[in-house]
C-alpha cells in the first residue's frame, strides 16, 4: 500500500486509570496468530483505587515535571504520564535514563498497574469493548481493477484483499478518520481481532490501508487522535 503517513499518530495509551477505579492497559496477545494488540479492562477496588491515586501523588505527579537524562539511548522514547486532578491537567514526562527517587516511584506505579494483583480488582479482567472506533483509512495509489470476487486475492505479494464490509470509505483524500458507534463499532472490532495486518480492504473502486483504534471512555470523536 502506498500513501502518506498518517496525520493520527496517538495510540492507545499503555496505561489509563479513571476515577471510578476503571484501568485500561496495552498489551501484546502472544496467543493470537499473528500477535496483536489487545487492550485489557479491569476495575480497582476501592481501596487500591485510593492507594494508586495516593502514590501518583508521592511521585509528583500532580504538576507538570520533566525528569531529563544526560545518556542518550537509542530506541527509546519518552515516557508521558498525565494527571486529570482538582479540574487541572498536568504532565509529567520522562526521558530514557532519568533517574532519582520520584523516577524510581512512577515506574513502580506504572508496573504495579501492568500487572495488577487479583486482591486489587474488583472482577477479572475482560477485552475493552469500545463504544466508539475510529477508523483512520489510507487509500492506495492502485484502483482494484478486477471483476472477479477480491477475496483472498493480492494486487502486492503477501497482501490479502478483502471487501470493506460497512459503510463506504472516505475517497479522495490520502488519510481519513471515521467514527463508528454502536453496532458498526462492534462489527469494527470483530474486523480488528481477525484481520490480518497486511489486509488491504477493498471498498468501491479503491484500495485501503486500515488502522482501527479504539477510543477510551473520555475520547469522543477523531480529534482525540491528532497532535
Amino acid at each position: 500500500m502506498e500513501g502518506m503517513a498518517s496525520p493520527f499518530d496517538r495510540p492507545v495509551p499503555d496505561i489509563s486509570v479513571y476515577g471510578d477505579g476503571r484501568v485500561l492497559t496495552t498489551a501484546i496477545d502472544l496467543a493470537a496468530s499473528p500477535a496483536r494488540e489487545v487492550v485489557k479492562d479491569q476495575r480497582l477496588t476501592h481501596i487500591a483505587y485510593r492507594r494508586v491515586y495516593r502514590d501518583a501523588h508521592l511521585a509528583g505527579l500532580g504538576r507538570s515535571r520533566s525528569f531529563h537524562s544526560d545518556q542518550q539511548i537509542l530506541d527509546a522514547g519518552p515516557t508521558v504520564v498525565t494527571l486529570l486532578a482538582g479540574g487541572r491537567r498536568h504532565v509529567s514526562t520522562v526521558q530514557p535514563g532519568a533517574s532519582g527517587a520520584r523516577v524510581w516511584l512512577i515506574n513502580r506505579l506504572a508496573n504495579h498497574l501492568r500487572s495488577l494483583p487479583r486482591s486489587d480488582l474488583e472482577r477479572p479482567p475482560v477485552t475493552y469493548r469500545p463504544e466508539r472506533m475510529a477508523i483512520v483509512a489510507w487509500q492506495s495509489q492502485e484502483k482494484w481493477q478486477s471483476q472477479e470476487s477480491s477475496s483472498g486475492s493480492s494486487p502486492d505479494a503477501g497482501t490479502t484483499v478483502t471487501p470493506w464490509p460497512l459503510r463506504p470509505l472516505p475517497a479522495g483524500q490520502q488519510a481519513t478518520c471515521t467514527l463508528l458507534t454502536g453496532a458498526d463499532s462492534e462489527v469494527a472490532a470483530r474486523l480488528a481481532d481477525s484481520a490480518a495486518p497486511n489486509t488491504a480492504w477493498r471498498s468501491g473502486p479503491n484500495l485501503y490501508a486500515v488502522l482501527f483504534r479504539p477510543l477510551l471512555p473520555d475520547e469522543t470523536d477523531c480529534t482525540a487522535l491528532t497532535p
